[in-house]
């Protein structure tokens, strides 16, 4: 299956071939000045994408080929008799002439195509076949964002939704259009940013007006805070723990971008009850419907930050013994004026492989955590970690699984405590913790204190086995500032 897929795109791409329908009126989801415009399109539909950036007006047709779904084991959702779940849609687009493949995946990045930068929002699968927070559909095959090349994605303006934060500080994270794991049939739909509670400031993205707001008790729910942009659209925010969100943030209020407005929290379902995956949610509403979360917060990252380099190993990976699973460091981003220099994966193995993208087999059902290293061409490191989970079919359910976590995650200096909370479920015996700079494992309960010496960039693991003698790991980079 995966063969023919291969020899679709690649006829598609270099020969031409494709199943072009007969041309239809494309479906404006919507086009707010100084945000991405969002359309649909059916095989062989075209839109005409129109762009004003500084005082010049860039045209350019887009036209939807061809696209195929990619699709990974599913074990955990009794509910989804497939047995799979979406991991990736390549998707072929003509723009004025030049052919490009562009993917839906988690942690995506836009792609520059003749001019335009391209994002692919969803297709109608990845919208609609969900238990839970089906996006508002229009009819079309996939869902696209543009804006011109040069653009910011969406607001110059837009901030970082938390201070002192570090990229991907927890192992806990979701992104838009990733598999929720152990949940339901549930495409994330907006960012989920994993972070012990109370801890760091959560902040307006943009100026606005509070439209929902939780206080003074709480809502029963997920304490969401929604806040309206001049421009039409709504951003909002969840599980901030109500005693932290500021007293003044009520109805009617306006907020400046960068206000404070509480902390990260664990409220759920009307009461403090993630405790074992704490994280803020934030997201984008654009009418009836989110859209694609990811461009925008990354890039708000990168202007309110200052790291050089993010790397992206991918989240989350599902499979079953015997199935190949493709590890992809392709999505890594070093900040503008810089490049990537090369790619490195260290495998649960002990194999060390120097390169973005490599296949790996997984004979026995566990969860493994593979790391993937990045340098940019002036030195700087980061370091990432896909979680794989390799399924037991004769016991789907009765896994380990779970969660890492450090605070403080930015300003760590040499001899500054770090605390780690242990998340990790369902094991058997004690779990231990390697803090990555030699020193040897030791058992962890909840939290455990440590201090590093030296500066750097360090892997903390979490190792258990199951109730089924299954290896469990997690790891979590830890960054000691100079």
């Amino acid at each position: 299956m995966v063969l023919c897929q291969a020899i679709f795109v690649y006829l598609t791409i270099y020969c031409g071939y494709s199943t072009i329908a007969a041309a239809q009126t494309p479906v404006i989801v919507g086009d707010a000045k100084g945000w991405p415009v969002v359309f649909e399109l059916k095989n062989g539909e075209e839109f005409k994408v129109q762009r004003s950036v500084n005082g010049e007006v860039i045209e350019r047709n887009v036209r939807l080929i061809s696209f195929t779904e990619s699709w990974e084991a599913d074990q955990w959702i009794e509910e989804n008799h497939a047995r799979r779940t979406l991991c990736d849609a390549q998707v072929i687009v003509e723009v004025d002439g030049e052919r490009a493949l562009l993917h839906a995946r988690p942690y995506q990045f836009p792609l520059v195509v003749n001019g335009l930068r391209l994002y692919v929002e969803a297709t109608r699968n990845w919208a609609q076949q969900v238990e839970l927070a089906p996006l508002g559909w229009r009819g079309g095959d996939v869902r696209f964002s543009a804006v011109a090349q040069g653009e910011s994605w969406g607001p110059s303006t837009l901030r970082f939704p938390m201070r002192n934060y570090r990229w991907r500080s927890a192992s806990y994270n979701n992104t838009w259009l990733s598999l929720v794991p152990y949940n339901k049939l549930y495409y994330h739909r907006g960012e989920d940013f994993g972070a012990v509670p109370d801890h760091l400031p959560v902040i307006a993205m943009l100026d606005g007006k509070i439209i929902t707001s939780p206080l003074p008790h709480g809502d029963g729910d997920s304490n969401l805070l929604i806040i309206a942009h001049a421009s039409g659209l709504k951003y909002q925010y969840a599980h901030m723990n109500i005693e932290t969100i500021e007293p003044a943030l009520t109805v009617g209020t306006t907020v400046r971008a960068g206000d404070t407005l509480g902390k990260t929290g664990m409220t759920w379902a009307g009461r403090k009850s993630q405790t074992h995956d704490p994280h803020l949610h934030a997201d984008f509403i654009l009418g009836d419907t989110n859209i694609g979360s990811y461009p925008f917060l990354a890039e708000a990252y990168l202007r309110d930050y200052s790291d050089a380099v993010l790397a992206v190993a991918g989240g989350y990976a599902f499979g079953l013994p015997g199935q190949t699973i493709r590890l992809d460091g392709s999505r890594s981003i070093a900040r503008e004026g810089g490049n990537i220099s090369d790619f490195t994966w260290r495998l649960h193995d002990g194999r060390q492989v120097n390169t973005a993208e490599i296949d790996v087999q997984y004979d026995h059902p566990g969860l493994y955590s593979e790391m993937l290293i990045v340098h940019t061409d002036h030195g700087n490191e980061d370091h990432d970690f896909l979680q794989v989970r390799i399924y037991d079919a004769a016991h789907p359910r009765d896994i380990a699984f779970g969660w890492f976590y450090h605070t403080p995650v930015r300003g760590i200096q040499p001899g500054d405590p770090v605390e780690f909370t242990n998340r990790l479920m369902n094991t058997k015996g004690e779990v231990t913790i390697d803090f990555g700079e030699g020193t040897p494992p030791q058992p962890i309960h909840e939290t455990i204190r440590h201090s590093y010496e030296k500066p750097g960039v360090y892997a903390a693991s979490l190792r258990a086995m199951s109730k089924n003698d299954e290896p469990a790991t997690i790891r979590m980079r830890v960054v000691v500032e100079e």
